[in-house]
């Protein structure tokens, strides 16, 4: 057997050790996306909410089966995690752009506020994508190592 399809490989700690960074990765965006009230946003946290309770048991199965049989589960959930990081990110743009227009409308009544609105709704946003874009840069950079 290689050193590749080993149960206890390098390589398969290393996948175990990347999917549970992901998985944690994307709680923290969970987290940083609770005040966010847009319908895309709360469709995806709660279908990725359900992802990641899944997770850590799908994740110890995996552990303990042998990587050939597994590899194409593996690819399609590494897919799933990368599409749904790309569709949150492009949730989490979406509402900063309708925050900002939201802002816009309230710099009439009071600019002052209506600026630090913005800043906070752009900076949100801007975390959120960084920790979507994150994760889905995880998601392929262990699939790629993995493949390897």
């Amino acid at each position: 057997m290689s050193e590749f399809n080993k149960p206890g490989s390098i390589t398969k700690d290393k996948l175990i050790a990347d999917v549970k960074q992901i998985v944690a990765d994307a709680d923290a965006l969970l987290q940083a996306t609770t005040d966010q009230a847009s319908e895309k946003i709360a469709g995806l946290r709660t279908r990725l909410q359900a992802n990641l309770k899944a997770a850590p048991d799908r994740l110890a199965e995996f552990a303990a089966t042998d990587v050939d049989k597994t590899r194409q589960d593996i690819r399609d959930a590494l897919q799933k995690t990368s599409d749904a990081a790309q569709r949150a990110a492009e949730a989490a743009v979406e509402a900063a752009q309708k925050a900002e227009e939201s802002v816009k409308k309230a710099v009439e009544s009071s600019k002052e506020a209506a600026q630090q609105t913005a800043e906070a709704a752009r900076d949100a946003a801007q975390k959120a994508v960084t920790a979507t874009k994150e994760a889905a840069d995880k998601a392929l950079d262990a699939m790629q190592s993995w493949m390897r």
